[in-house]
């Protein structure tokens, strides 16, 4: 990998890391209440398991977009800013 190309590929392992574990974290204490919640109020499991994944869905949007947003600012703009040459692709 060329040393330009390192802050790039920092940036997306970061992004994919968070987003993933941070995501599926906070997917599975959410899912779980919301399961137990509509359990306990009698819906059946397939809706349960729809709800779930669209509400697993419109959580995981903002995790996605923040952590992009934060990774992207930090290992590729920062260093931009801070008058670094911008990382140029092959």
């Amino acid at each position: 990998m060329q040393t330009s190309a390192i802050p790039y590929a920092k940036s997306w392992f970061f992004f994919f890391l968070i987003a993933t574990v941070g995501g599926g974290l906070l997917g599975v204490i959410i899912g779980a209440i919301l399961g137990a919640f509509l359990g306990a109020a009698g819906v059946s499991l397939s809706s349960i398991k729809l709800i779930g994944w669209m509400v697993g869905f419109v959580i995981a949007l903002p995790i996605s977009f923040f952590t992009f947003q934060w990774s992207v600012q930090k290992y590729i703009v920062s260093p931009f800013l801070r008058g670094a040459s911008p990382p140029q692709l092959p």
